[in-house]
């Protein structure tokens, strides 16, 4: 397989912008239905990355426990 092939596989992978916008939508959608509650798509911006701040957490404190690699 040559490099072009490689990367156009690996492209062919990946969502398209239009993909990842309907994907969101979609995903607010749920949330909005789940918590009942009429959520801007502005709030949803604003709002803070949870899951980010949950991976960031979980990371330190697998690299702060004993045995982990330095």
């Amino acid at each position: 397989m040559s490099i072009g092939q490689l990367v156009e596989a690996l492209a062919a992978e990946q969502p398209t912008a239009a993909q990842r916008a309907e994907r969101l939508a979609a995903d607010r959608e749920a949330v909005r239905r789940v918590i009942g509650i009429d959520i801007s798509d502005d709030e949803f911006d604003r709002a803070p990355d949870i899951l980010g701040n949950i991976y960031k957490i979980a990371a330190v404190k697998a690299r702060n426990a004993p045995g982990a690699a330095a």
